[in-house]
């Protein structure tokens, strides 16, 4: 049998505001929750609500609903943290539904109902219909659970990888459809002019104008354009306040989207405002042409009410620090300084997948890769190397230098994190064992890690291993924090200071 040691940090304890007052003189404590407990079936990408973090988002075609409920096609689940339970979204019938967003925010939503986003090849929706099967973008609303297919496509379209705006203002998502149709009267939310006849596929914006005949009352704007066979992918939204939200999409383009000679895969950036599209590049580059190299699926941080972001994170093996670094590493763009700041220089192992809080003083990855460097004096959680085996393993960094291994695990997988906007919580998938004894098959199952006040654990009934709740407290893992290995910070093509 496979077995892992499930490990985990102690964060500091307190937030800002009135949050902080709150949590005065009260110990917190790192918990951990499995949410799922599926004897088979696989778990697709939970997403776990940014604000509050009280929901989760995730795909299955397991026995999520219990012994017996396995699913021939994927379905959408939905996890209330208040009720500790899991209801079912979506029931398919001639095919599978996807991609699930988390769910949208309540603040500066505008009056829209708190929704989902989701990809399916079913009729959920009477009023438009889908007959035909085609993958279209569907919303449901978490209050009502009315569903709403927002495309209406025929094939060969294929709708994919929708991601809602905090508060649910807008919706990016990839098609190979044609279907724009902003006229450019809003003077908020201008028209890019382009068009799909050629069939490729490309970033597209649903942009709504009201909470009015949600969500009927908004537009289409076509926001990457390329060639035939050109390939545009993996949309995230924000801004860096919550008025301000869809002011920036980030994604990846296979088709040099600013025309100045760059050759493969690259990360770009479209400011609505401006209906402009540039490179993702540090100001500081040369030419300001990224240089080459993979570049993984973005994140973007939260909206927020102080005004602090947003902060877009990915991984690269692009030499993007002209340090001569390898290897799928960690970067963090920041949009109104464009700044890039480089956090990993891995001699072995990659990152996947970072996923960052509001503020970006968190970001949460997975990596199979040694990350806590072992000449720095380590905090708790005893002595390296801490993951020899080079198992995939979820990682935190907080700040600048800090950084915790939140699994410690073998023969088994973690990664697919999502996070809230406070950096307080976070959702992931996991093969492993994590709550002794909870998981022993190995079967992938959702898991949900958060700080919980003292008191609240210690209420009865509060967190019971046997209910699949695990905490510092238990002493059912072990803690890991250390300090980030120095990433050379050498600039020598360009002449920077500290260059050789």
């Amino acid at each position: 049998m496979r077995t892992s040691i499930f490990t985990v940090v102690l964060c500091v304890a307190g937030i800002v505001g009135l949050a902080q007052d709150a949590q005065a003189g009260r110990k917190n404590i790192p918990t951990l929750i499995q949410v799922t407990n599926n004897t088979e079936g696989d778990i697709f990408d939970p997403r776990l609500r940014s604000e509050g973090a009280e929901t989760i988002v995730f795909g299955s075609d397991g026995d999520v609903m219990g012994s017996g409920t396995a699913t021939p096609q994927k379905e959408v689940y939905f996890w209330d943290r208040t009720i500790r339970q899991v209801s079912r979204v979506t029931t398919s019938s001639i095919g599978d539904s996807i991609s699930g967003s988390r769910s949208t925010d309540r603040t500066f939503n505008g009056g829209r109902p708190e929704y989902v986003a989701f990809v399916s090849t079913d009729d959920f929706d009477p009023s438009v219909g889908n007959a035909d099967g085609n993958p279209e973008v569907f919303l449901w609303e978490r209050l009502s659970g009315a569903f709403h297919q927002l495309t209406d496509t025929l094939a060969p379209v294929v709708n994919a990888d929708p991601y809602p705006s905090d508060s649910g203002t807008c919706i990016v998502f990839s098609s190979n459809g044609d279907m724009a149709d902003n006229d450019g009267t809003d003077p908020n939310h201008p028209t890019t002019s382009w068009t799909n006849p050629d069939g490729s596929q490309e970033i597209f914006m649903y942009k709504l104008r009201s909470a009015d005949d949600f969500p009927r009352d908004g537009n289409f704007t076509q926001v990457s354009n390329g060639p035939t066979g050109s390939v545009s992918s993996a949309p995230v939204t924000g801004g860096y306040i919550y008025q301000r939200q869809c002011d920036v999409t980030a994604y990846l383009s296979d088709h040099d989207q600013v025309g100045m000679g760059v050759v493969g895969t690259h990360m770009y950036r479209y400011k609505r405002g401006q209906a402009e599209v540039t490179y993702m590049v540090d100001k500081k580059m040369s030419l300001g042409l990224p240089p080459p190299g993979i570049y993984g699926k973005p994140h973007i941080s939260s909206a927020s009410l102080v005004a602090r972001g947003p902060a877009i994170v990915f991984a690269s093996s692009a030499d993007l620090w002209l340090n001569g670094s390898s290897g799928m590493n960690l970067f963090k763009y920041r949009n109104l300084h464009l700044r890039m700041r480089q956090f990993s220089d891995l001699d072995l192992g990659d990152i996947f997948n970072p996923v960052v809080s509001d503020g970006n003083g968190k970001v949460v990855y997975a990596s199979n890769g040694e990350n806590i460097d072992p000449d720095k004096r380590i905090k708790r959680g005893g002595l390296p190397p801490f993951n020899a085996d080079g198992n995939k393993e979820i990682f935190l960094i907080k700040g600048r230098r800090r950084v915790q291994q939140i699994t410690r695990t073998a023969g088994c997988e973690n990664g697919q994190a999502s996070i809230d906007f406070l950096g307080r919580s976070f959702a992931f998938r996991s093969s492993c064992d994590l709550i002794p004894g909870r998981n022993p098959n190995n079967v992938p199952q959702v898991f949900f890690y958060t700080i919980e006040p003292e008191d609240d654990l210690l209420a009865p009934g509060g967190c019971l291993i046997s209910e699949g709740c695990c905490s510092s407290q238990d002493g059912c893992f072990e803690r890991i924090e250390g300090s980030q290995f120095k990433v050379s910070r050498k600039r020598c093509l360009q002449k920077a200071k500290g260059c050789d």
